[in-house]
């Protein structure tokens, strides 16, 4: 695993804005839900603009440093699920690996009971 290539690509299915990768598909109704079918519980990911997009790769690298992740079999040259917490806002971030070759991960915030029901 070279942590120095990780990186935070993103995914267009915790966006509801337009983002560096595109367009957003995440489409959220009235009441704030996601109307995809089958992702009514998709977690919404603020990180649009090409600043977040490197603060984000940070901090994907940052996890990997600091061992904050959970392997699993099949997974290849990186983790398949990583945490975060911003140590500026407290927020936790969970990451998940989308290619484990060259460590492209997605990811989105969590709460205290999600990264402890993953991560222990």
């Amino acid at each position: 695993m070279q942590i120095e290539t990780a990186r935070y690509v993103g995914s267009p299915e915790h966006k509801t804005l337009k983002w560096w990768g595109g367009l957003p598909e995440a489409f959220l109704n009235r009441e704030g839900v996601a109307r995809r079918p089958n992702k009514q519980d998709t977690t919404i990911c603020d990180l649009t603009t090409e600043a977040d997009r490197q603060k984000a790769t940070k901090w994907v690298q940052e996890a990997l440093v600091a061992s904050q992740f959970r392997y699993y079999e099949g997974d290849k040259d990186y983790p398949k699920k990583i945490w975060y917490r911003d140590p500026t806002t407290g927020k936790l971030w969970f990451g998940q690996c989308v290619n484990s070759v060259s460590g492209e991960y997605k990811g989105w915030p969590i709460d205290e009971e999600d990264r402890s029901e993953v991560f222990g």
